[in-house]
């Protein structure tokens, strides 16, 4: 291993590593915090600080505090994940998770899949928050657990459900570059049995020039506008016990509707033009959760997902649609105390259409997957196994084995091993112009050791880890779609969350060396060094909030794009118990600093708002 994996810059370090330090002594916590339920990290509910994947949790508070507007924006701050963005809102946002590639990261939303089939990326730019009610985000290789592309880590959005007591809420937003946002949310039980959820969502900004005209010549100067409208529908209908069911099982419709537009700058045709792309993103979730006897419980889910891109004005205009259409079903044993068996099948067609001929345009991908989970007085262990076979080019197997020791109640070592696959685009694949049907899967090998503090509300992890990647696609001389590359990240990750006093604190610190392993060279995009620092505090009617982001030089092609460090800040007073005024200042300092190359991001902006909830 290269030295440069322990030569995170001090500061950096030393943030988490100082929480830690002081925990056992200064830090007092409420001592539920750590009692937050998650179940992406091995697909059944578990405490986060029982997770043996490293997972974070973002509530629906979260949300809320930060005022942020999209996805991107919650997931900056998140230990391990590296957010590039090429321009402003709305613009191509991509989530690269411990160093892997972007499209290594599975983005799911109430279950499903939402990477889209031509690249293998997901949206998250164009996904509101608005209808969130939660998101998981487990990192590192859960192959196992979700097949393709999850192999550097998940994002797992949940959106909102109905609730017995009826709540109305309503929100606007305005400030910096003539932005204007405005949400509203209502959820109420329709009788005794049937709850609802409705969302609805506009968002309009004038936007700011996004593109470097130095280094991208032949731009357009003008500003970059994007507008967002959402919609969001939820329906629960409880069915009470069934059978011999310890709890009440439940049938539930979800449908999402997003869409709009954003402009953009190519260094295609004139530097006068201004090319916009339309988009809209949509799903559909019936599903049923049925209790059907003790211990016993059964999952299923017809689904459909639905990802639309048309660039209409731009000098090459083109237009794609992927989607994907699938049915679940999963049964969860717990058949000991402790003891929990896990299984499921998925069968899904996806299929794309697009003004460019594809050679083949759908493809069949059918599913099996098993696993153990045990927790123990002072172990814990899981275990998975999974197929997964697609029609176009054969299956994949995959593992996962994880083993947890607790030294103490507080403190825990643990260590996994697994391997993971990322199948073949339908660009990759069937691409008119490169495109390679004999392609393989791209493959993964991690391992991982950790140790752990949870307990009196402080969580403190510190994880090593080796990811090791074969048969990378990438381009020959040719221009031509071949597995060629091999690469391999190791790094050191820390990250601490709790109360010091009566401060709240997010803290997290990541030391990696992704690197080519034909050339030695960095990988793109990646950072060696990632820092993260969040402070909030409460003072009667106000509640104040920091964030410092810290990211390492970053090579982009033949160029290297310069270390920021980033600090927004954000408030709230509370006027009545059914009032609050917002206030967000984002890049206090200023800082001028790019994601991707010729791509500027914005400038200090100020904006403010009212959240408005009736008592009902």
């Amino acid at each position: 291993m290269k030295s440069s994996f322990f030569n995170a810059r001090p500061a950096a370090l030393a943030c988490a590593v100082a929480c830690g330090i002081s925990l056992p002594v200064a830090c007092h916590a409420q001592a539920n915090s750590l009692e937050a339920v998650v179940v992406s990290a091995s697909r059944t509910e578990q405490r986060v600080q029982d997770a043996l994947p490293a997972t974070t949790l973002i509530t629906r508070a979260d949300i809320e505090a930060s005022q942020v507007a999209d996805l991107p924006g919650l997931l900056r701050r998140v230990s391990g994940v590296e957010i590039t963005q090429n321009g402003g809102q709305g613009t191509l946002a991509s989530a690269f998770i411990r160093g892997a590639e972007s499209r290594h990261t599975l983005v799911l939303i109430d279950g499903v899949p939402v990477n889209n089939l031509n690249f293998g990326l997901a949206a998250i730019e164009q996904m509101p928050l608005s209808n969130v009610e939660r998101v998981e985000i487990v990192r590192g290789n859960v192959s196992a657990l979700y097949g393709s592309a999850a192999i550097g880590g998940v994002i797992q959005v949940f959106t909102r459900q109905g609730t017995a007591a009826p709540s109305f809420g309503v929100s606007v937003q305005a400030g910096s570059n003539a932005l204007r946002q405005l949400n509203a949310s209502l959820s109420t039980a329709l009788g005794a049995s049937t709850r609802l959820n409705a969302t609805l969502e506009s968002l309009d900004t004038a936007g700011y020039n996004a593109t470097v005209q130095s280094e991208l010549p032949g731009t357009n100067p003008d500003r970059d506008g994007y507008q967002r409208h959402a919609a969001s529908l939820a329906l629960v209908q409880d069915l009470g016990r069934l059978g011999g069911g310890s709890q009440s099982s439940s049938l539930g419709l979800r449908l999402r509707d997003t869409q709009g537009s954003t402009r953009y700058d190519s260094q295609y045709g004139p530097a006068t033009q201004a090319d916009v792309s339309q988009y809209a993103e949509r799903g559909a979730v019936l599903d049923a959760q049925l209790f059907v006897a003790a211990g016993l419980k059964l999952n299923a889910a017809l689904t459909r997902s639905e990802d639309d891109l048309n660039a209409s004005v731009t000098a090459y205009p083109y237009w794609v649609n992927s989607s994907s259409t699938g049915s679940q079903l999963g049964l969860e044993w717990q058949f000991a105390p402790g003891q929990r068996v896990t299984s499921g099948y998925d069968s899904t067609q996806q299929r794309i259409a697009s003004d460019t001929v594809y050679v083949r345009s759908s493809r069949q991908q059918d599913s099996l997957r098993l696993g153990y989970q045990a927790d123990y007085a002072q172990s814990q262990v899981q275990l998975n196994l999974r197929q997964d076979k697609y029609s176009n080019f054969g299956s994949a197997n995959t593992y996962y084995a994880g083993y947890a020791w607790r030294i103490t109640p507080q403190w825990r070592v643990n260590a996994s091993s697994s391997s993971g696959f990322s199948a073949p685009t339908f660009n990759d694949l069937y691409y008119p112009w490169g495109g390679n049907s004999a392609l393989r899967p791209e493959r993964v090998k991690s391992s991982e050791l950790g140790l752990q503090y949870a307990g009196n509300g402080q969580e403190l992890r510190a994880v090593l880890f080796d990811n090791r990647y074969r048969d990378l696609i990438g381009n020959d001389a040719n221009y031509d779609r071949v597995n060629v590359a091999a690469a391999r990240n190791q790094g050191l990750e820390l990250s601490y969350s709790g109360t010091v006093g009566k401060t709240r604190v997010q803290a997290s610190a990541t030391s990696q060396d992704p690197v080519d392993r034909s050339t030695g060279q960095r990988l793109a995009l990646r950072a060696a060094t990632l820092g993260h620092l969040g402070l909030g505090r409460d003072y009667g009617l106000w509640s104040v909030d920091a964030d410092l982001r810290y990211r390492g030089a970053r090579p982009d092609g033949s160029r290297t794009l310069a270390a920021y460090s980033v600090l927004d800040l954000s408030g709230q007073y509370s006027i009545s118990r059914e009032l609050k005024a917002t206030a967000r200042v984002q890049n206090l300092l200023d800082r001028e600093f790019e994601t991707v190359y010729g791509y500027r991001q914005a400038a200090r902006s100020l904006l403010l708002g009212l959240n408005w909830q009736p008592r009902l």
